[in-house]
């Protein structure tokens, strides 16, 4: 599972298993209202930056690669925190992290949200998909046009969005769906 995230995923682990290693061990030897109270600043400072590391990892993992173009930009994010909101998931994120110090459970919990958001995406994907012709569907009537999404700028390939620049096609989508 490590090996699939981008490396500025892997870079905010690293960082967050430390943050969190450290929070386990003042945990551990000193209690709670000591390390309010006492250590009151540096305790703080280490759950601020454990809030603000466990954020941009889990940014990093769920959105990592989700194409939404600008023109459907309001609609997209609106389906994307409904689905987040409904997911609860974020509560179980900040549980992971604060009360159990465990990175493994914070990683499975976002691929989980990231699922979650992409199943919540593909109605609204669908919903702004058309046809993508290219010269050879026009020169050979046998193949067959790509569905081209213009929400994301994808088409549909091996069941899965392929951004077009990756998808190496060179014409424009001539048709949208109504």
């Amino acid at each position: 599972m490590e090996s699939t995230l981008n490396p500025e995923a892997l870079r905010l682990r690293g960082e967050l298993e430390k943050s969190l290693n450290t929070l386990k061990v003042n945990r551990d030897k000193v209690p709670l209202n000591v390390l309010k109270t006492k250590y009151k600043k540096g305790y703080e400072e280490l759950c601020v930056s454990i809030r603000n590391t466990t954020s941009d990892y889990v940014k990093q993992i769920v959105l990592h690669e989700i194409r939404i173009h600008k023109d459907y930009l309001d609609e997209g994010i609106a389906i994307m925190e409904k689905a987040i909101q409904e997911s609860g998931l974020l509560k179980e994120i900040s549980k992971a992290a604060f009360c159990k110090q465990n990175v493994t459970e914070v990683t499975n919990l976002a691929l989980k949200l990231r699922k979650t958001i992409l199943e919540a995406l593909e109605p609204f994907y669908g919903s702004h998909t058309g046809l993508y012709i290219t010269p050879e569907c026009l020169e050979h009537p046998d193949i067959l046009p790509e569905f081209y999404c213009f929400a994301n700028g994808c088409i549909w390939k091996e069941r899965q969005w392929i951004p077009l620049e990756k998808a190496h096609l060179t014409t424009l989508p001539l048709t949208q769906s109504a």
